[in-house]
């Protein structure tokens, strides 16, 4: 009898346990699924060193550790995505909390460094908002940065007028320097085009950051 009792209490602790797994494993499901139009990487790759910038407008890997950084890959000739993402930027920004505002920081990174030097780029960003930051540098360097994070770009055209075709995504790294998730227009509505839904970018990027 007691051997019988044993077994049904170990029993019971396993079911409890695995009971307990598959909650614990349904709650994070849960938490996932509340981020609306971001979306986090399942493994969090800190960002390759490099070199943008040049004097005392230097970027490193240095510049992302203790803040929450957007980044964003366009330039200043860019008559669509680009004016449209740095303006949602923009009303994002905006829209956090001060102390919140203070850990977040957001970061042009220009794919077009023939035309867009760095006090071009620096008028450009802080157009949009005196906090944020641009940089640009060689074809090398970009390459070589833009695909660790998974973007592209490419000059279409010929003459003064060409165009760049780049990845439209907005990037969030977080402070240790790791690529955590990246931000994409409305993933439900199609008919947004280029815009971005502000009010989800704020749910999501302060849901992440309660998690963190």
């Amino acid at each position: 009898m007691k051997y019988l009792q044993q077994i049904i209490l170990y029993t019971a602790i396993t079911v409890i346990v695995i009971l307990a797994g598959v909650y614990f494993l349904k709650a994070e499901g849960t938490k996932e699924q509340e981020l609306q139009v971001t979306m986090v990487y399942p493994k969090l790759k800190t960002v390759a060193p490099f070199v943008l910038g040049e004097g005392e407008k230097t970027f490193t890997q240095e510049y992302f550790k203790d803040h929450w950084t957007l980044v964003f890959f366009g330039y200043t000739y860019c008559p669509d995505i680009c004016p449209t993402t740095m303006s949602a930027l923009k009303n994002f920004y905006q829209k956090l909390p001060q102390e919140i505002q203070e850990k977040t920081q957001v970061l042009l990174v220009s794919v077009d460094p023939e035309r867009d030097n760095a006090e071009q780029l620096a008028n450009y960003a802080n157009a949009f908002h005196a906090d944020f930051d641009a940089t640009t540098g060689s074809h090398e360097a970009l390459h070589k940065f833009s695909r660790d994070f998974g973007a592209i770009y490419a000059k279409s055209g010929e003459g003064d007028d060409y165009l760049v075709d780049h990845t439209g995504k907005v990037f969030l790294i977080d402070p240790l320097s790791r690529r955590y998730a990246f931000i994409n227009k409305s993933m439900d509505d199609p008919s947004m085009g280029y815009e971005y839904n502000i009010e989800a970018m704020l749910s999501d990027y302060l849901a992440i950051l309660e998690q963190n």
